[in-house]
């Protein structure tokens, strides 16, 4: 509870109104929505994108986030027509603007003790891409397309592609994807490793649904920690990853979720019943 006896969910009730927010079964769905521009974000949503994952972080019947898109793309990158039309400081200084707010976006995405699962259902373009890129985990629709688009507007690749990009494909397909700028298709994406699944149109909802809700019953505690030995073990010396792994296992086994759940799984028939995630 919050100081005047509010919880978490009335400090956190917000009108958007480039992006909505919608919390079902423990799983908070934010949609990026301005189809009308293939949902480019500019500052307005952006900033209320970081604002709707901060709410999503302190909200305790949220144990899952879905990141997807109005309409029938995903997200565009960042919007082009808030681009001055003035003098190169004045882009620049947008530029420096606007990159504070991308920055902060994929930052909490990544940094967020929740798991966050991008379903792209459509384009992920540029600014778009770099947020599948940034999410724990990425299903699409048959129809969706993947391209990195920077270089084709003139300008350097962002979005913390640099960090997730080869680590995801590899170098030498990451700069083909960068330095060739040409789409990947869904069928491609799932063999690349850029998405872990792909579905039809008509079974995507049902589907991205039914993968969230799972992630939001299992524990969000032992998938933070995951989440965060994964963006920092790769970086660290083998002496110092383990460290802070064991670090966590001596948490773990002082959470009051670890004991009911050894004693469900050494019995005969809690074997079956533990939580599994499973993707259809």
């Amino acid at each position: 509870m919050l100081p005047g006896g509010r919880d978490h969910r009335e400090a956190n009730v917000k009108a958007y109104e480039r992006i909505r927010l919608e919390v079902d079964g423990g799983a908070a769905t934010i949609t990026f929505d301005i189809p009308e521009r293939a949902n480019a974000l500019g500052r307005v949503a952006l900033r209320e994108t970081l604002h709707a994952l901060g709410a999503c972080e302190v909200r305790e019947d949220v144990g899952a986030v879905v990141l997807t898109g109005a309409g029938d793309a995903f997200c565009s990158g960042f919007d082009l027509k808030e681009i001055p039309a003035g003098s190169d400081d004045e882009i620049r200084e947008h530029f420096d603007d606007l990159a504070l707010w991308w920055h902060q976006v994929l930052h909490r995405i990544i940094r967020l003790r929740k798991p966050v699962l991008a379903a792209v259902n459509g384009v992920a373009a540029g600014g778009g891409f770099g947020i599948s890129l940034a999410a724990d985990l990425a299903v699409c629709t048959e129809g969706a397309r993947f391209v990195c688009a920077w270089h084709s507007i003139g300008i350097a690749n962002d979005t913390a592609t640099s960090y997730s990009l080869a680590r995801i494909v590899g170098m030498r397909r990451a700069m083909e994807l960068m330095l060739t700028n040409r789409t990947v298709e869904a069928a491609e994406a799932l063999d690349w490793g850029l998405v872990n699944r792909v579905y039809p149109a008509a079974d995507f909802a049902a589907n991205v649904a039914q993968i969230a809700a799972a992630l939001a019953a299992a524990p969000t505690h032992l998938q933070a920690m995951a989440k965060d030995r994964f963006h920092m073990g790769w970086r660290q010396s083998v002496e110092e990853c383990t460290e802070f792994e064991i670090q966590n296992v001596l948490e773990s086994v002082t959470h009051p979720h670890f004991r009911p759940q050894l004693e469900r799984f050494l019995s005969k028939d809690g074997r079956s019943n533990a939580v599994q995630v499973h993707l259809p």
